[in-house]
Parts: C-alpha cells; sequence; structure tokens
C-alpha cells in the first residue's frame, strides 16, 4: 500500500472509530444531565414543612415539661399523631399497639400509623396499602388523605397523586398546609410536561482531525543500495466552533407506574476550518441526533426504561452513518442518598459513503453499571464501568472497549456550580493488522470540566464554561496517538 493511501486509511479509520467512541460519551453526558435536570426541576417546586433551622422536637416541648400517656383513648390518639409528626416510630408502634386493644379506637388511624411505619421502612407498596384501607375505612381522615397523596407522589402514580390532591386544596385546608400541598400540585404539572435543554456558543478545539503530524523516516535496502521513504501523518487542524446541543424528555402516565417515555439528543460543532485534500476537501463538522421511544417503569426504588432507538451522525457534509438499536437503563435507590444502575444498549450500524467499503456489518454491544452518591443537598459524587464490543465484518477492525469514569458535581452559594468527569479507556483490537503494524491497543484518558454560572443568568439563559482535554496513547503511535483540547463558553436555556 502506498505511503498517501495507507495515511488516508489511517485518516478514515481514525476519525470513524473516534466519533462513535466520542458520540458515546457525550450522549451518556447528555442522559445524565437530563435526569440530573428533571430532579432539580421537581425538588424546586417542594416546600419544607419544617425549616431546617427548627429543632422538630421543640415542637411538642411545652414549658420543659415532658408529660407521660396513660392508655386510654384521650392521650393515645394525640400522642399517636405527635409521635408521626415527629417521625419517632418506635414510639407510634408502641402507641399503636396498646390503642387497637381500647374499645371503641379508630381503625383508620391504626391503618394509616401502621402505613407511616411501613413508609419510614421504606416499604411503598405496604404503606400504599395501609393508607388506601384507611381512606376507605375513614373518608373524611383528611391526614390520611395528605399521607396517601404524599406517597402516591413518591411513588409516582401521578395521575391519581394529583386528584387526591386537588380534593385536599378543595376541601378547606389551613393556611399553613396550603404553600405545601401546592408544592406537590406544581411538581405533579411538571411531571408529565416537556422538559429539556437547548444551548449555543463559541469553542476551540485544538485538534479537530485527531492527527498527531508524526513524521517517519525509513530505508529500504536492496543488493545496489538503500533508499529513503519518508511517512507523514496529517498536522493537527486547529479551529474556532459553533457547538450546541439540544435534549428533550417526556414521559405519558398510561396508568400506574407504567409510562411511555421519549427522549431526544442532538449535539455537534460547526467548525470554521476544514482540511483540503485530493480528491476533495475533509469537512469536519458533525452532527449526532438520536431518538427514544419505549417503554418506562417508575416508582419510589426503581426506574426501568426499554427503549428502541435511531441515530444519525453527520460529518463531512454527509451523512456517516445511521444506527437503529434498543437500549435498556435500570436505576435502583438503595437509599435516599445511594443509587445504583445497570444499562445495555445495542446498535447496528450502517455506514453510509466511502466509509461502507471500510466498515460492513458493524454492530455495538455494551453493557454498564452505574452509581451516584449524594453527600449533601448539593454534592453528588457518581462514577460506572462501562465495555463495549465492536463488531465487524474483518476481524482487524473488531474490539473490545473497557472504561471507568469518576465525576463531582457540585453546586455553590454563590452562584456558580462544577460538574468535573475523569474516564479512562482501554480498547483492544481481536487481530492484528499487517498494514497498520501490528494489534493495535490504545488507552485514552478524557478531563471534563462544565462550570455553570447561573448567578449570571438572564431571563432564564444561563453560561456555562465547557473545559475538555482528551489524551489518546497506542501502541500503534504514528497512526493513533493524539492530544486534544476542546474550550467552549455556552448559553444554556432549561425548558
Amino acid at each position: 500500500m502506498h505511503g498517501r493511501a495507507l495515511t488516508l486509511l489511517c485518516l478514515l479509520l481514525a476519525m470513524a472509530s473516534s466519533a462513535v467512541q466520542a458520540n458515546d460519551d457525550d450522549t451518556r453526558r447528555l442522559l445524565n444531565q437530563i435526569d440530573r435536570n428533571l430532579n432539580e426541576r421537581e425538588r424546586s417546586h417542594l416546600v419544607e414543612e419544617t425549616p431546617p433551622d427548627v429543632d422538630p422536637s421543640a415542637l411538642i416541648t411545652i414549658n420543659g415539661t415532658t408529660y407521660s400517656v396513660d392508655a386510654t383513648l384521650t392521650d393515645l390518639e394525640p400522642a399517636i399523631y405527635v409521635a408521626i409528626n415527629l417521625q419517632q416510630w418506635a414510639k407510634v408502634d408502641q402507641f399503636v399497639e396498646k390503642y387497637q386493644e381500647l374499645p371503641g379506637h379508630n381503625p383508620a388511624l391504626v391503618l394509616m400509623a401502621q402505613g407511616m411505619v411501613a413508609r419510614s421502612k421504606d416499604n411503598h407498596s405496604l404503606a400504599i396499602s395501609k393508607l388506601r384501607q384507611a381512606q376507605a375505612s375513614d373518608p373524611n381522615m383528611m391526614r390520611a388523605k395528605l399521607e396517601l397523596a404524599r406517597l402516591l407522589f413518591e411513588d409516582y402514580q401521578s395521575s391519581e397523586a394529583k386528584e387526591l390532591f386537588s380534593q385536599i386544596s378543595s376541601a378547606g385546608i389551613p393556611d399553613e398546609v396550603r404553600p405545601v400541598i401546592e408544592g406537590f400540585q406544581g411538581a405533579l404539572q411538571d411531571r408529565n410536561a416537556w422538559h429539556g435543554s437547548a444551548s449555543i456558543g463559541l469553542g476551540y478545539n485544538s485538534n479537530i482531525n485527531k492527527e498527531n503530524g508524526q513524521q517517519d523516516t525509513f530505508f529500504t535496502c536492496y543488493f545496489f543500495g538503500c533508499f529513503p521513504s519518508v511517512r507523514k501523518m496529517p498536522d493537527p487542524v486547529k479551529s474556532t466552533a459553533m457547538v450546541y446541543d439540544l435534549t428533550l424528555n417526556r414521559r405519558f402516565q398510561l396508568s400506574g407506574n407504567h409510562n411511555l417515555l421519549l427522549r431526544g439528543l442532538s449535539y455537534g460543532n460547526l467548525y470554521d476550518k476544514h482540511k483540503e485534500a485530493e480528491p476533495k476537501d475533509i469537512y469536519y463538522s458533525d452532527n449526532t441526533s438520536i431518538i427514544y421511544a419505549g417503554y418506562n417503569y417508575q416508582d419510589a426504588k426503581n426506574d426501568l426504561s426499554i427503549t428502541p432507538l435511531f441515530e444519525n451522525n453527520y460529518t463531512n457534509r454527509r451523512t456517516s452513518y445511521q444506527s437503529w438499536g434498543g437500549r435498556v437503563d435500570w436505576k435502583h435507590n438503595l437509599s435516599d442518598r445511594l443509587q445504583v444502575g445497570v444499562n445495555a444498549q445495542h446498535k447496528s450500524l450502517s455506514y453510509k459513503g466511502d466509509l461502507r467499503q471500510y466498515f460492513e456489518g458493524v454492530k455495538e454491544n455494551q453493557i454498564g453499571l452505574y452509581g451516584s452518591y449524594l453527600i449533601d443537598a448539593k454534592t453528588v459524587v457518581y462514577g460506572g464501568l462501562n465495555y463495549t464490543r465492536n463488531l465487524q465484518s474483518q476481524q482487524t477492525a473488531q474490539s473490545r472497549s473497557y472504561m471507568a469514569n469518576l465525576g463531582i458535581y457540585r453546586a455553590f452559594d454563590a452562584g456558580f456550580n462544577i460538574n468535573a468527569t475523569a474516564l479512562y479507556r482501554q480498547t483492544r483490537h481481536d487481530a492484528q493488522d499487517l498494514f497498520l503494524g501490528g494489534l493495535r491497543k490504545d488507552r485514552q484518558q478524557i478531563y471534563i470540566l462544565n462550570v455553570g454560572m447561573p448567578r449570571f443568568a438572564f431571563q432564564g439563559i444561563t453560561p456555562n464554561l465547557y473545559l475538555k482535554h482528551t489524551f489518546n496513547n497506542s501502541n500503534i503511535d504514528w497512526a493513533f496517538k493524539y492530544k486534544q483540547t476542546e474550550v467552549a463558553l455556552k448559553l444554556e436555556k432549561r425548558f
């Protein structure tokens, strides 16, 4: 193979394979951003019933005196309410055990208390069952109706929760409770609406073609003498760019915890520079758009999505590839602070144009593990492991990738937030490529920092500073080793 042809082949292979990996990383980042934005939006509606600087125990301290509770209806009934309000669940159990033995006790109060104890143990199904029974036993018991509505909200049974909160709101509730009810109603109205984000900005990329400019000289010797030959890889192309991304998300509740989920992503770069080459110029501007549509189950502990997907990648002024596939995501809340998850994805990629001759029958299978921990109300650490199997008709192009990532999100009172992520990926191809000089093995490091500046937001538009540095090391370094730095200042609107 001639040097020019070999260089062109390496350029095409590097562009195509690195583009798919970069797209997967950006897609993962935007999907996580959707979930984080939805959670923040929902929490913003809810009103704290007890101010954070008030000691809850003070709510029942009367002149510093502790009162004993006699085993009578007159004493036990208010004591149960007080213990529930103070979340003293051991006391609730003790009081209910005595209370339900007394003639004339209120069965609805017993059922409500048992339901609240079950909720404290994260047994939402039992809690909802008990509160439904309490509501059926005494339809006029407003406290049981309120707790049932709250539980249904937490369990993502939104339609029924919305109906109950509406009934409570029109029932003449105390003024001090109304902001709490209105907070839940606002969150419910938002929950099943269209949400997303759009950002656009100016950026700079130090290496849009992911090249290293390496030059090597070789000597080929015959019996009559040695002759030099030079292999020169393309130089890195630097460019300014317009960068953008768009996300859309909506759940349509079907019944109970069952939903129809629609998600869309579109992101890309419009570069100022291109590469002049024979037989035609190479343009690096790109766009990736993905649509997910499928089934979603969500309750207080679990979030399961099964969605077919369609992806379109546009590069070099034409469609580079299209893919059909499916994705499964499952997230489970182990506690109020700890969430774990697993995801699996399959894509069949169909390359277009010149790339078709190098990439036939391309299939990509992924499986990943995910975890996040809420340190406090403003700090989240997260991380994950991911395995990707790339299958193609040529064994030399097939590969296995192992990726680990670790990150932290932190919001500051000064009106800034940061999201810092580090990724490490190892990729190993299945067979040696004699033209390239061996069995390709890559080691990639990526560092991403996003600084949000809500302090400078105007009309709901927030500035964001985005920094990304990529270092790709390869045993076939002359072809695949490169460094790349990306910087962008974007304006983001959430809706």
